[in-house]
């Protein structure tokens, strides 16, 4: 019902203000007539005939054109009333945008033909026609009709344009719609710059043609020329008025949908994707407001897949991947290789819901990548209830591993730390305490893009990545949580790390000649 009282409620509205303006236009002639007419006998016997046939002709015209306006605008009218349910079909969406260009073109059909009415009129019932009846037969007329109609125009085209096209168009896709009759800026920009400058020179012409026929017909010079100056005045009064109501209309059409882009815009430059432009015609200041909509939607689709994306794989991995920066065929550089691995996790996904599972892994790895972004490393891979992280990866080349090392180490006494907040919620809850496994090593790494054609991933692989691996291994068979490789942990401590390192001996590692010497952080 509410949607059924604003569709009567705008189209009442869009329905008077055509009416007013041609009101307006029908006194702005009998004015403009009465100043401009002729003074001979003949001139004022047809002024005295038109007057007397007019009123016949305008109650035909008036109700025949708003009957041809109600006609052409039912099918909007009808959907409006239906609560605007569903998507409006291509008719209701053509004739929503063509509605303005057609009340203005229907609503000045009259005045053409009434103006050729009184001519043919004339010349049927006197047999002959003056130059002395151009002014209220051609200049009055036409000058009157064409004001009336552009201010119609103008005044449906904003109302319709705030009202009715966001109840038709919510997603926009006005530009999309084919067979409209609009006007773009610079048809919008003629038509105006007639109504405001053009034909006030029109009527100023009419006025000097007057005072040429009424010197002709005997009136006085200075008569004539007083009588124009009077009428001059009044013009000059009316189209001031007329021309600021109509400028205020165009401007306000155009300025209001640009002030709204340029907020978008900048909205976007502070990363806000959220706003959108209301698209109100079809024009170019609409294709750009559609093209500023399809920009944001564009960035906003490109934000979801680079966070999407970025849950997938590293951010830092995915910026490089995007940029291009990363060499296709692999490089070979120094870092610092840590695997973690949750130990307890076996017996965990025994007696635990596989949805309890699953957030206890979370809740673990989220505090463990924080901790590995917090070093300045990245995760290169989960595998399981493992983990693996790289540091110094992407540090320039002849950085030195020291810096790396360190950021490892506190990166692993970081993530005891996150354990010991994990345990504390299990002990809370009477769930069994879980334990970590750390492994640590740096030397040369060979980094690239690895796999199938079809599927492959950013990694790192080598000797260094098989010594971290090893090690974490072995934490558990020694009762350790964090064992480092010592030239891993004589690098960090030359750069001021200060843990404690208890000597844990050379071990030998499955799958690798020789030993290596190992310390467990205290």
């Amino acid at each position: 019902m509410r949607d059924r009282y604003h569709g009567t409620l705008w189209f009442l509205a869009a329905t008077l203000a055509a009416l007013a303006s041609h009101v307006v236009g029908v006194v702005m002639a009998q004015v403009t007539t009465g100043l401009m007419g002729g003074i001979s006998d003949f001139a004022v016997a047809v002024r005295a005939h038109d007057l007397e046939h007019l009123r016949y002709i305008r109650a035909i015209t008036f109700p025949a054109t708003t009957l041809a306006i109600v006609a052409y605008f039912w099918p909007v009218l009808a959907y409006s009333w239906s609560g605007y349910r569903g998507r409006p079909s291509a008719v209701v969406q053509r004739r929503v945008l063509s509605t303005p260009l057609v009340v203005g073109l229907l609503g000045f059909a009259p005045w053409v033909l009434t103006n050729v009415y009184q001519i043919c009129h004339t010349v049927y019932r006197f047999g002959r026609w003056s130059p002395e009846l151009a002014s209220q037969h051609v200049f009055s007329p036409l000058v009157a009709g064409f004001l009336a109609s552009t201010t119609s125009y103008l005044m449906v085209e904003w109302i319709i344009r705030a009202r009715l096209v966001p109840r038709v168009f919510p997603d926009g896709g006005l530009t999309a719609v084919p067979g409209a009759l609009t006007l773009g800026v610079r048809a919008r920009l003629a038509v105006l710059m007639t109504a405001v400058a053009f034909t006030p020179l029109f009527t100023m012409l009419g006025l000097f043609v007057a005072a040429e026929s009424r010197v002709r017909a005997g009136l006085g010079f200075e008569a004539a020329l007083m009588g124009a100056v009077a009428a001059s005045r009044q013009m000059f009064v009316f189209y001031v008025v007329l021309g600021a109501a109509l400028t205020l209309l165009l401007a306000r059409s155009l300025t209001r949908p640009l002030g709204l882009m340029a907020a978008t815009l900048k909205r976007v430059q502070v990363g806000d994707l959220r706003g959108r432009v209301e698209v109100s015609a079809t024009d170019e200041v609409g294709i750009l407001a559609e093209g500023v909509n399809a920009m944001v939607g564009t960035l906003r689709e490109r934000e979801h897949i680079l966070q999407t994306f970025g849950r997938v794989v590293e951010p830092s991995i995915r910026d490089r991947l995007l940029s291009g920066t990363l060499r296709p065929g692999g490089e070979r550089r120094l870092a610092s290789v840590l695997f973690a691995d949750l130990r307890g996790y076996t017996g965990l996904a025994e007696r635990s819901p596989p949805e309890n599972v699953v957030s206890t892994l979370n809740h673990f790895f989220t505090g463990l990548t924080g901790r590995v972004r917090a070093c300045g490393g990245f995760v290169d891979k989960f595998i399981g209830d493992s983990m693996l992280a790289v540091f110094g990866l992407f540090d320039a080349e002849d950085a030195p591993a020291r810096a790396s090392a360190r950021a490892a180490l506190e990166a692993a006494l970081g993530m005891r730390q996150e354990l010991d907040i994990l345990n504390a919620g299990r002990r809370a809850a009477g769930e069994p305490a879980l334990g970590i496994s750390i492994g640590i090593h740096t030397g040369e790494v060979l980094a690239g893009t690895i796999g199938a054609r079809e599927r492959h991933e950013y990694t790192v692989i080598g000797d260094t990545v098989n010594v971290a691996a090893r090690l974490q291994q072995l934490c558990k068979d020694h009762e350790r949580d964090v064992l480092v490789s010592a030239e891993t942990y004589e690098l960090a401590q030359s750069l001021g790390f200060a843990g404690i390192a208890i000597p844990h001996g050379a071990v030998t590692l499955r799958g690798r000649s020789g030993q290596v010497q190992v310390v467990a952080l205290g």
